[in-house]
């Protein structure tokens, strides 16, 4: 149950070859991208968290 419309097979639930290749490659890239976001959320958490450890321990140091 295919039919050939533009040198592309589209099978019974109407997604071409060439439609499935661009969405997996779309997935992909949305997956690559979400993962670096993360990663650079949690370097800037991480930074501001030694930030803020280094602040609170110079201030109870010095009060002391």
């Amino acid at each position: 149950m295919s039919e050939v419309t533009n040198n592309n097979t589209t099978n019974t639930n109407g997604l071409s070859t060439a439609n499935k290749v661009n969405l997996s490659g779309i997935g992909i890239g949305a997956i690559v991208l979400t993962t670096v976001y993360t990663a650079i959320l949690a370097s800037q958490l991480q930074a501001t968290k030694h930030k803020v450890d280094y602040l609170y321990y110079k201030e109870i140091t010095q009060n002391k």
